[in-house]
C-alpha cells in the first residue's frame, strides 16, 4: 500500500490533533504571555534596557532642544526573554504574567519623561 493511502487511513481513525479551544483550554507555558510592566517614577533613563534587548523593542531617543528623554515600547516586537527587566538596575521593568485574554488590536506604549 503506498505511503499515502496508509497516513490517510491512520488520520481517519485517530482523534483530532488539535485541540477543541473554546471547550478545553490549557494553561499557557511559563513565561509565554508576560506583558512588560514600566515604572517611570524609578527610571532613570540610563538605556541599559534598549541597548540589551535583543529585538529593540525598546528604544530610547534623546531631544536634545527641549532638554527630554523618551523611551518607547513595542510590544509586538518584544519576544518576552526578561533580559531589560533583569538587567534594570533601578529595577523599572517588571516581567509580569497577563491576566487577561491576549489582544488582537496593536498597542504600542509609549512614555516621555525629564
Amino acid at each position: 500500500m503506498p505511503v499515502m493511502s496508509t497516513n490517510l487511513i491512520k488520520n481517519f481513525f485517530s482523534g483530532p490533533a488539535t485541540r477543541p479551544y473554546p471547550v478545553v483550554k490549557r494553561e499557557p507555558f511559563p513565561r509565554a504571555r508576560v506583558r512588560l510592566v514600566y515604572d517611570p517614577d524609578k527610571c532613570t533613563y540610563c538605556g541599559i534596557c534598549a541597548n540589551i534587548c535583543p529585538a529593540a523593542a525598546i528604544t530610547m531617543e534623546e531631544d536634545r532642544e527641549n532638554l527630554r528623554i523618551s523611551r518607547h515600547y513595542d510590544s509586538f516586537a518584544c519576544i518576552s526573554c526578561g533580559r531589560c527587566a533583569e538587567l534594570c538596575p533601578q529595577a523599572a521593568l517588571l516581567m509580569a504574567v497577563r491576566t487577561h485574554e491576549p489582544s488582537d488590536a496593536k498597542v504600542v506604549e509609549h512614555s516621555t519623561s525629564r
